[in-house]
């Protein structure tokens, strides 16, 4: 499936993007009865630097497929290659900027509520309720996004903060700054130039793959793509920029962080959970020894669960899985800030898969922990 977008930047952060229309493909995965009939609702995935659709649904390796195990339990994902990465459009490197993805983000929501998108051989579906996930750097999007436009129902950030990164991190993004000031490189032979690798590539298993097989970690690191530079230079001041606005998201946030992760440590997603002041409820998972790709570790199945009884916890994501799965509609080819007791009940599948959950209601003030 496809989404026709401008990338053009209408969101809370200044920076410059080319305003010129690309395309963003990817694939909704879900049960085939939701989709083929009245489906209520979505989420829409968005992956780091590095990463690209592969992240939600690495079939490499059996075990690994994110989006088809949700499917299997009845939540419906939308999982694309962002703009520059992947089957998607590449446009010029520095022709991207953190604001620009925000507002692509924000495109793709509307279109999922309107139907207003492109699907191989049949209807696009249109939903009634759509949550926005990002991993690392995607996170960082989906959270700009959200204060910015205030149009999804639910949120959940993925092994990202915005305070506490590593050392790795802060040496990762040296590496591509000065990769980016000289120019950066094309992102593929004849494609246009102002891309880089996020961090020496030599590096790339023990900074996002350290608590991954051997196998998965040999079949995954090849699949490690360049980044544009527009995304990465200025992500710190996204970062501080983000620091100053969270508090103005409104709707249920899920924070969901690895316990082994090398870039972004599980110490501070509770500082960050609790940043998300306005939020209804803010739930904090931590999945115990997961690296940076969350999805590929050997607890990924922890992670899965984590998301899945959360997305279950919202109002409007709960359904059970309806008429077998359908695996690529469009296809050519654990720890958290202030819980209810009720809400602990809610989070139970991810305790149970060894992940550390907490809860916090903000706006009633009540809190508890498990």
């Amino acid at each position: 499936m496809s989404f026709t977008v401008r990338n053009v930047n209408r969101s809370k952060f200044a920076c410059a993007s080319d305003g010129k229309s690309y395309t963003v493909r990817g694939h909704l995965v879900g049960p085939s009865g939701a989709l083929s009939g009245s489906p209520s609702a979505v989420t829409l995935y968005l992956h780091g630097l590095g990463f690209a659709e592969y992240l939600w649904q690495f079939t490499d390796v059996p075990g690994y497929d994110y989006a088809t195990d949700q499917a299997k339990a009845g939540q419906t994902s939308l999982i694309v290659d962002r703009l520059g990465y992947g089957a998607s459009d590449k446009p010029a490197g520095n022709a991207i900027c953190a604001g620009s993805r925000a507002d692509i983000a924000h495109q793709m929501v509307l279109a999922l509520k309107s139907g207003d998108y492109q699907v191989t051989g049949q209807q696009a579906p249109s939903f009634r309720r759509v949550a926005l996930a990002g991993h690392s750097y995607g996170g960082q999007i989906a959270e700009l996004e959200a204060y910015s436009f205030g149009d999804i129902d639910a949120l959940a950030v993925v092994s990202y903060t915005d305070q506490g990164s590593s050392a790795r991190a802060a040496s990762s993004s040296a590496f591509s700054a000065k990769a980016c000031a000289a120019g950066g490189q094309p992102v593929g032979p004849g494609g246009p130039g102002g891309y880089a690798p996020f961090g020496n590539p030599a590096g790339a298993k023990a900074a996002v793959l350290n608590d991954a097989t051997p196998v998965v970690a040999a079949a995954a690191l090849p699949k490690l793509t360049l980044n544009p530079c527009g995304d990465m230079v200025p992500f710190a001041k996204v970062s501080a920029f983000d620091l100053a606005h969270l508090g103005a998201i409104r709707v249920p946030v899920l924070e969901i962080v690895g316990g082994g992760d090398q870039l972004f440590p599980a110490s501070a997603g509770r500082r960050q959970a609790a940043l998300f002041t306005g939020s209804s409820t803010v739930d904090l998972v931590t999945v115990p020894g997961a690296g940076h790709a969350i999805t590929l570790q050997r607890r990924h199945d922890a992670f899965t669960g984590g998301m899945r009884t959360w997305l279950e916890s919202v109002d409007g994501f709960a359904g059970p899985p309806t008429g077998g799965v359908q695996t690529g509609i469009g296809d050519s080819g654990t720890s958290r800030t202030g819980l209810l007791g009720a809400g602990l009940i809610a989070l139970a599948g991810a305790a149970g898969l060894g992940a550390a959950v907490r809860r916090r209601a903000t706006r009633t003030g009540s809190t508890g922990t498990t």
